[in-house]
């Protein structure tokens, strides 16, 4: 009995620790964009109208500028 609530933590920890990788991938792929992110919007590109697409290329560069603006102020993440 006493080895089944140790298999059962067990278990639970690895879940928990393989969620919090997880999660911390996603934030760190939102936070920085990422080639993740660019890979996909190439990928779907086929999939949107020219009204989506033109409010992407938007997001992306006003993206693009602001990190440009980062960089050459001298800020960092």
């Amino acid at each position: 009995m006493n080895s089944e609530i140790l298999n059962i933590l067990f278990v639970i920890i690895i879940l928990a620790a393989v969620i919090f990788a997880f999660i911390r991938i996603a934030v760190k792929i939102r936070r920085g964009g990422g080639n993740f992110t660019t890979l996909m919007y190439g990928a779907t590109d086929e999939f949107y109208n020219k009204d989506k697409k033109k409010a992407i290329e938007q997001v992306v560069e006003q993206k693009a500028g602001k990190k440009m603006t980062e960089d050459t102020s001298g800020e960092s993440k």
